[in-house]
């Protein structure tokens, strides 16, 4: 059974292999055999309505929530909760407009920037 070794070792080992992954990098793509590394698209329609969706939820949770604490805690059962509840859901309406509105103005200057389309490339 042999000793573990030192962390210094491991470190060296672990720095060792990420020169050598950088080195390789480097040729495969002087060379062509690695593509460019392309950027995600950072927002896919399932995951804009999922943000969207959990953003109202949990306004109307939130606020659903303290006024079902408030009302039992001072005895006022069912106001602080119909009207926390009220003001759970403005907020979860205010920050998926809000979000929403972001959305459209990265959408908007994603447009602007995109090239044009020459008429004989139009699709019908």
């Amino acid at each position: 059974m042999s000793a573990p070794e030192e962390p210094s070792a491991d470190s060296r080992k672990l720095d060792d292999l990420g020169r050598r992954l950088d080195s390789f990098e480097r040729r495969a793509q002087a060379t062509g055999t690695l593509p460019k590394k392309t950027r995600a698209e950072p927002n896919s329609a399932l995951g804009s309505a999922f943000k969207l969706s959990t953003e109202f939820v949990a306004a109307v949770a939130v606020g659903g929530g303290m006024g079902w604490v408030l009302d039992d805690w001072l005895g006022t059962k069912p106001t602080l909760f119909l009207v926390l509840m009220a003001f759970g859901v403005a907020a979860g309406f205010f920050g998926v407009f809000r979000i929403a509105r972001r959305m459209q103005a990265e959408d908007a200057a994603k447009a602007k920037d995109a090239p044009a389309l020459k008429p004989d490339e139009d699709e019908d």
